[in-house]
């Protein structure tokens, strides 16, 4: 069963089952045409042997998963992260990938600072604009969960990264994480407020019982909660033209199983949800 024109991976989706190389082979033999890759990933496989492999698959890099964190204290690890950051620029720019995901990591041990973190966050993607925006490369901001604010991200709603998007300007996007979002009362608004920034739209299903604070306990779509179809045309009306990226991280379920069988799963399902167009992307 080919993937549907606007179908495309996360690689963490099979990050359990399958190596950087039978991943990129596995999903072209699915028919995908878009991936998201793991930047630790890449790096053990070699970013030049990387690239060549995704070209040779043809297969279009959209983003890179993910950034050192900008949250910390220390003078020395703040240094330390901005040229891990530098270097993770230059491995999206060579894969020819159109963002690099910017999830801000946790509060610094000890910490109750929030404000404070969040503060840190901002000034270290300012620090790194001029080399993405040189590079042409999107910082793409990803907001999650609230429960994650303590271990995880300072970002958890849209209206925070439009914001910080606000004040950055080029350079800046937001990728918006159906996992993530679901619940924000004043979505559909952050989501009109994001039009010409969202680079990335990414689907999984909030499950009623889910036994993770991690997000790892995340739905197929159709499993949970979340009206996918609705937010994927809130964001269509943004804009954006893009793909619909299943990121489908699971414990308990999809990690456990064929990751053959995940993917023919994942794209009868967003046939079912989405009533997938035929057009091409762009």
């Amino acid at each position: 069963m080919n993937a549907p024109a606007r179908f495309a991976i996360h690689q963490g989706t099979t990050e359990r089952q399958w190596t950087f190389s039978q991943s990129i082979e596995g999903y072209a033999r699915h028919g995908i045409r878009a991936v998201t890759v793991r930047r630790s990933l890449v790096e053990e496989f070699g970013v030049t042997n990387a690239a060549r492999l995704i070209a040779d698959a043809g297969l279009k890099v959209l983003g890179v998963s993910r950034c050192a964190p900008l949250t910390d204290m220390d003078p020395v690890r703040i240094a330390e992260n901005h040229e891990e950051n530098r270097r993770a620029i230059a491995v999206t720019a060579e894969l020819a990938g159109t963002n690099l995901a910017m999830i801000s990591n946790s509060l610094p041990e000890g910490s109750r600072d929030l404000a404070g973190a969040r503060a840190r966050a901002l000034d270290a993607l300012a620090r790194l604009l001029p080399e993405a925006r040189a590079a042409g490369v999107t910082l793409g901001l990803e907001t999650i969960h609230p429960m994650r604010a303590a271990r995880g991200c300072v970002w958890n709603t849209l209206d925070q990264a439009n914001t910080v998007c606000a004040e950055l300007g080029e350079g800046t996007g937001l990728i918006v994480d159906a996992y993530h979002v679901w619940w924000d009362p004043n979505l559909e608004s952050s989501i009109t407020a994001s039009t010409g920034r969202i680079v990335s739209f990414q689907i999984s299903d909030w499950l009623p019982d889910t036994q993770s604070a991690a997000g790892s306990d995340r739905g197929m779509p159709g499993d949970g909660v979340i009206d996918l179809r609705a937010m994927r045309d809130q964001v269509r009306a943004t804009g954006f033209d893009g793909f619909d990226e299943l990121e489908l991280f699971s414990e308990r379920n999809w990690w456990q199983r064929d990751p053959n069988e995940v993917i023919e799963v994942a794209i009868s399902r967003h046939r079912e949800i989405f009533e997938d167009e035929s057009s091409p992307v762009h």
